[in-house]
């Protein structure tokens, strides 16, 4: 791997591990901070860039030399993410590289098959957006997963946490289980928590961040180290 594009695909990873910390840290606190969401925003974006950059290099050393100087400075040189795959080739069009399907088929079948129109790729798509934002939009995903359960009655308490399941018949001190919700049935001496921070999601959808930049940062390092396989070969 070239140097260049090996310390972007570390950095990414550094800026995801200072994600995963500042969202912990914002989990135990019940606030989505500034700084997870510049961080995740710079995770998305570092991606973003290292695909253009590695797409300029195949452009750069497969085309540039044979362009005119004035198709050089109109190209617009980008990796290539479309929702439609009739939108590929006019995306390549604006790169001057509208011949590349014929001219080097195996690079072209390789970029059709990370689009977001296939569903291995299918993330893609929120990626192109949330790239787009000015202002990364977080909100908490709260979930009732986590249920702390406590039954007491006169100077005796028994509680219990998630993981434990509770059949026909059952009671806990007197009080019986209803076996459907896994909760004592309605009475004066239980005590119920249920709700509780687990993720956060981007605002609007149900795409969870440490996913999406763990998913990014895994998928784009693997398409940019094939594509600088095809900038390496004659």
């Amino acid at each position: 791997m070239h140097p260049e594009i090996q310390s972007q695909i570390d950095r990414a990873k550094e800026l995801f591990g200072d994600l995963e910390k500042a969202c912990k840290a914002d989990l135990l606190a019940k606030n989505v901070s500034d700084k997870t969401r510049n961080l995740s925003q710079e995770v998305l974006l570092k991606i973003r860039h290292l695909l253009d950059q590695v797409t300029y290099k195949y452009f750069e050393k497969h085309y540039l030399s044979k362009l005119s100087a004035e198709d050089q400075k109109s190209a617009k040189v980008y990796f290539p993410m479309v929702m439609k795959k009739e939108d590929l080739k006019s995306v390549l069009g604006r790169a001057k590289m509208s011949d590349l399907e014929t001219s080097h088929p195996d690079f072209y079948n390789f970029l059709n098959s990370v689009q977001p129109y296939n569903t291995n790729y299918a993330w893609l798509k929120q990626f192109v957006d949330l790239c787009a934002e000015k202002h990364i939009r977080l909100s908490p995903q709260v979930k009732n997963e986590a249920k702390r359960v406590t039954v007491s009655r006169g100077s005796g308490a028994v509680s219990w946490g998630p993981g434990v399941t509770f059949g026909r018949g059952v009671s806990v001190m007197g009080v019986p289980i209803d076996p459907s919700t896994q909760l004592p049935v309605p009475n004066n001496i239980v005590e119920t928590k249920i709700e509780t921070w687990v993720s956060f999601l981007y605002e609007g959808t149900s795409v969870n961040v440490l996913w999406l930049c763990k998913k990014a940062i895994e998928d784009g390092e693997s398409i940019a180290k094939t594509i600088m396989g095809h900038v390496s070969a004659n």
